[in-house]
Order: structure tokens, then C-alpha cells, then sequence
């Protein structure tokens, strides 16, 4: 997911173009992330000192690591945390945008530098970006809710978005507010000891973006079918809400996913919107409490 949010910003900035972007993507999987890379990225071996080993490292058939401590670079322990870090999305993003030659890894940190400043983030808070672990970044775009079964729905939905429908997802920073009109859409309510409305609203290729990516096929509109299928996917996600919340004893009942081409509103004494982006297409989310 790190890839999804950062290389966004770098478009949205202007730092890298789209095609490029897609080209980072492209490499992204197949990327396997050189250790002199990340002891460069966490200050612990220069980039000439780096070089030094790699040109030794072809001379002889040892590993990085073993020969940037047999050099004084690196102690054990070093190499065992940077080793740790090879499957970092963050870092797998940095090989593959220095290897295609579209940034180099002191652009990226430049990059990262203000990425942080404008979001506001604390150095914890980048850490849980670019570690792509959603449990972890949800929380730093979501605005200030109570925590409580808000939160673990909201939680639960991330998770199922990224799992079920779609690992080609973004986010930009939620809002609160009474009301909200929509596109078209798909929403379910689940009413009982805990009474919440989740939706997903869009255009046209924002809701198509998801009931695609849910029920793996082709709609050639927004239809019954591409609604229903965005329906089927939030009545997943509510139900298994309603499974846990009902091993902890409160009583939870889906009400029938209600679906609509024409615009309505959504109310609530706290409607949450947060923006999300499936496979490139914008796509409100929307948690209404009450």
C-alpha cells in the first residue's frame, strides 16, 4: 500500500509522471531490495563505502553483508536488522525507482521529507506508512471518532478492501460531517445495540472500480449487477462485524444492501467520508453512525 500512497504524491507533486509511476509499479513485485541499498537508507553505510563493497562483492563469492563486516562497515547485528527489512515495501519501492532510473534514493528521502511535513506525521507515523501494513495506516487518515465498533468496522472494511477486492488501494485523509449526499451507490445498514450505515459512492469508474475488483468480472456500466456486486462485498464485511461483535454479546442484524443510481443522502450524528482510490478511480467511503 506504500507504493499506492506515496506514488500517487510524487504524481500529484509533479516529482515523477504517471508513466513512470507505472513503470515503479510494474517492477515493484519482482524487485528484490540490495542490501547496500538499505544500510545507505538507514545511515549506516555511505553510498562510496556501499560502491566499495559491491565492486569487492564481484571479485569474490561472498555475501554483502559478510564482506561489509569483514571491512568494519557493519557489525552483525546491523546486517541482521537490515536483512530484516529486504521485504519493506518502502524499501522495495526505493530499488525499483533507483534501478529504473527514475529517482534516486537521496530524491526519495527529499521526497519523504515532504511527505511528512505536509501531512503533519510524526516519525512513528512514517513508519507505519511505509511499513504498508493497513491496520497501521488507517488510523493516521481517519479524523477524530471514538474508539469502540466505529473504529473496529472501519478496521475490518480496510482490510476486507485490500484482501478481497483490490491490493491497488490509496487513501487521503477522512472528514466528519451530519450528512452527506452521494453518487451512485451501495450501502447496507446493520441496526440492533449498535445502529451504523456503511456505503461506497462514486462516479461511474469509481463504482465500477470496485464491483470489478469484487466479483472479478466485466461490467459495461453501472447497472444492477455492478451495484449489486458492491453490495455483496459490504455485506461480507458487515457480517463477519456482526459475527465478531456478536461473540462479544451485542446483538447486530443486517438489514437488505439498499442500491441506488440516483443521488441521496446519508445522515447520522457522525457520518464519516474517507476518500480511497481502487485501482486508480476515486471512491468515497462512508460510515454513518446513528
Amino acid at each position: 500500500m506504500f507504493a499506492n500512497i506515496f506514488g500517487n504524491y510524487l504524481v500529484k507533486k509533479k516529482i515523477i509522471t504517471e508513466d513512470e509511476y507505472f513503470t515503479i509499479k510494474m517492477q515493484f513485485d519482482k524487485t528484490r531490495v540490495k542490501l547496500g541499498l538499505i544500510a545507505v537508507s538507514e545511515k549506516l553505510m555511505t553510498e562510496e563505502q556501499a560502491d566499495e563493497v559491491n565492486q569487492k562483492q564481484q571479485l569474490m563469492d561472498k555475501r554483502f553483508g559478510d564482506i561489509a563486516i569483514s571491512m568494519g562497515y557493519l557489525t552483525e547485528v546491523q546486517v541482521e536488522r537490515l536483512l530484516a527489512l529486504q521485504g519493506s515495501e518502502y524499501m522495495r519501492f526505493c530499488q525499483s525507482a533507483v534501478d529504473k532510473e527514475i529517482l534516486t534514493l537521496e530524491q526519495i528521502e527529499g521526497a519523504m521529507d515532504y511527505f511528512k511535513k505536509e501531512n503533519g506525521f510524526t516519525f512513528a507515523d512514517m513508519e507505519a506508512v511505509k511499513s504498508g501494513d493497513v491496520d497501521r495506516i488507517l488510523p493516521l487518515y481517519l479524523p477524530e471518532i471514538p474508539d469502540g465498533p466505529f473504529v473496529d468496522l472501519l478496521a475490518l472494511t480496510f482490510r476486507c478492501i485490500n484482501r478481497l477486492a483490490s491490493d491497488d488501494i490509496s487513501i487521503k485523509r477522512g472528514y466528519k460531517t451530519s450528512n452527506y449526499k452521494t453518487g451512485a451507490v451501495a450501502m447496507q445498514e446493520i441496526v440492533g445495540d449498535y445502529n451504523v450505515v456503511t456505503a461506497f459512492s462514486g462516479d461511474d469508474k469509481g463504482i465500477l472500480a470496485i464491483a470489478e475488483a469484487f466479483a472479478k468480472q466485466f461490467f459495461e456500466d453501472v447497472n444492477v449487477n455492478a451495484l449489486d456486486s458492491v453490495g455483496e462485498f459490504i455485506n461480507i464485511c458487515n457480517g463477519l462485524f456482526a459475527t465478531e461483535k456478536s461473540n462479544e454479546g451485542m446483538n447486530l442484524n443486517l438489514m437488505p444492501p439498499h442500491l441506488s443510481k440516483d443521488p441521496i443522502e446519508i445522515n447520522g450524528s457522525v457520518v464519516v467520508v474517507i476518500p480511497i482510490f481502487i485501482n486508480q478511480q476515486p471512491l468515497d467511503w462512508i460510515v454513518s453512525l446513528g
